[in-house]
């Protein structure tokens, strides 16, 4: 707010620069000194873009939407499950090529009988 009791329009550029450098900021009260906002503001403008990035993610309004996100969820889920398919068939795979190729070729014991 001004000194002469009018409210002073920031563009939302400003004001989403002012509340990026309020996420990785430590000490807020410099922030503000520094980019010369009160800090009552700066904190309605983190309270304002909160409450709207928590509109975005409100529970789906229709049955299809909901079903929508599920169908989201399960190909994330199985996405995952087929880098760990394909992590662990690669891993297999490099301990087969390690085997030493005598023990698989021919399959002889390692030792020989004793003649008992």
């Amino acid at each position: 707010m001004k000194k002469n009791g009018t409210y002073e329009r920031r563009p939302p550029e400003t004001k989403q620069r002012a509340l990026d450098r309020m996420r990785t900021s430590t000490n807020i009260s410099k922030l503000c000194q520094d980019l010369g906002i009160p800090r009552r503001t700066l904190y309605g403008w983190l309270e304002a873009e909160l409450a709207k990035e928590e509109k975005g993610r409100a529970k789906p309004q229709s049955r299809e939407q909901e079903l929508e996100q599920e169908i989201g969820r399960l190909k994330e889920a199985v996405a995952e499950r087929s880098l760990d398919l394909d992590f662990f068939r690669g891993a297999l795979q490099r301990i087969w090529e390690r085997r030493s190729p005598s023990s698989v070729a021919d399959g002889s014991a390692s030792t020989r009988k004793s003649g008992k």
